[in-house]
């Protein structure tokens, strides 16, 4: 552990830049809990969610939890004030929100002395060595839900395997999304990995009175949409160039452009801008601007099934560049025709399917994204496509029922 703790104090200036960025920026962001200073909590499962993505994952569960067991009590945590947003909206009064502290020994420990609860669930593969070690020290039982490890990682983890072995045998049992995540669990020292599938397959179009008012509000003559989904920079400005190219042969064509990060929605709508782009932004609220514009800007939290809900084709982003992509579930599971980059290593057995069964397509280039764009003008062709993603989507669904029993034995 001296090499983690050597690294732990190395980030810990990095550590203290965000922290106090969320504390100046977020008037929900409650330092005193970061630093492991909890008011008691007992709870019957403790669930950590680290942001707003691993939220949006699992919300599905959390809701099929409380339903399951009204008697018992939940505590989630997050790392960010923008995932705690986000289950004070769907949540706020059914379960407790605390913020996880710092991995420094004295933080963890000082929570967890406030804490009884008897397991600990955590949404993605987030293993901080302090924090596991107290909650087995206490006796909780610790579950990773929705494990996954590609193979990039896997190599990264075995590089550092003196402290890599001994952090993957201190949780109880990893549900892994793939039978390749779980080999790759297992050969780095993983006691119990058992093959689940991914709970975010699980969910279902939700019913948003919304959706329809959007939609005419950017396409009030059905114009052609599309959307650029969770975004990194060196990304946006090959999608800002391959819609000016769509625009040649689509004129009135719109793209929704939505940063993964909340930090780069101000530098993206300027960026937009300055590319000529008539830019709007979803914070504005003025829905009635949308239709004058070329680009949407979505720089809202939590409201991303809605723009794929309106769009006719998605892609699917941080697959341009080499940061490994998102999940592709959202819009299949919505009937939308998928695109994604070269790079989706992060979820690369999901995407393989999806494109194997039609749902969606590799592109390597703008010049082939914009060609891919004006092939999917065919609606004819872009239901097609849609429909095979969502039945897709659909035969991988039943993680939720096989997670939901692990976690009640």
């Amino acid at each position: 552990m001296w090499l983690y703790r050597l690294l732990l104090l190395v980030a810990t200036p990095f550590i203290a830049r965000r922290i106090w960025r969320f504390h100046k920026r977020y008037d929900n962001y409650r330092v005193a809990e970061t630093l492991g200073k909890w008011a008691p909590v007992t709870a019957d499962l403790w669930l950590h969610c680290a942001s707003v993505g691993e939220v949006l994952a699992a919300k599905t569960l959390i809701t099929q939890w409380l339903t399951q067991h009204p008697n018992k009590t939940l505590l989630v945590t997050t790392v960010t004030p923008t995932g705690e947003a986000q289950v004070q909206k769907w949540f706020s009064g059914r379960v407790q929100h605390r913020y996880l502290p710092l991995d420094h020994t004295v933080c963890v420990q000082r929570a967890l002395k406030q804490l009884s609860c008897p397991q600990l669930a955590i949404i993605e593969t987030e293993l901080w060595p302090n924090l596991l070690n107290a909650a087995k020290a206490k006796g909780m039982t610790i579950q990773i839900i929705n494990a996954r490890l590609s193979e990039r990682s896997a190599k990264r983890y075995e590089k550092f395997g003196s402290v890599s072995r001994p952090l993957m045998a201190l949780p109880d049992r990893f549900l892994a999304h793939a039978a390749a995540d779980a080999e790759r669990f297992k050969s780095l020292g993983a006691k119990d990995v058992a093959v689940v599938g991914n709970i975010k397959f699980d969910i279902t179009a939700p019913e948003d009175s919304e959706v329809p008012i959007w939609r005419q509000a950017i396409a009030p003559k059905n114009e052609f949409v599309w959307i650029a989904a969770s975004t990194h920079e060196g990304e946006d400005q090959q999608f800002l160039a391959a819609h000016k190219t769509l625009l040649q042969q689509v004129p009135k064509a719109k793209l929704i452009l939505v940063p993964r990060h909340p930090e780069r929605f101000e530098a993206v709508y300027k960026l937009s801008q300055q590319e000529g782009f008539q830019t709007v932004r979803r914070s504005d609220d003025q829905l009635d601007t949308w239709s004058m514009a070329d680009v949407l800007i979505g720089d809202s939290i939590g409201e991303m099934m809605r723009y794929f809900a309106i769009s006719e084709v998605a892609f699917v982003a941080g697959s341009m560049i080499e940061r490994g992509g998102h999940n592709p579930i959202e819009p299949a599971i919505l009937s939308k025709p998928v695109i994604v980059g070269a790079h989706t290593f992060n979820f690369a057995d999901i995407t393989e399917s999806l494109i194997h069964d039609g749902g969606a397509v590799r592109v390597r280039s703008e010049g082939e994204l914009v060609d891919q764009l004006l092939l999917l003008q065919d609606v004819q062709q872009r239901q097609a496509m849609g429909q095979k993603a969502l039945s897709n989507a659909k035969a991988n669904q039943g993680a939720l029922e096989r997670v939901c029993r692990f976690l009640d034995t």
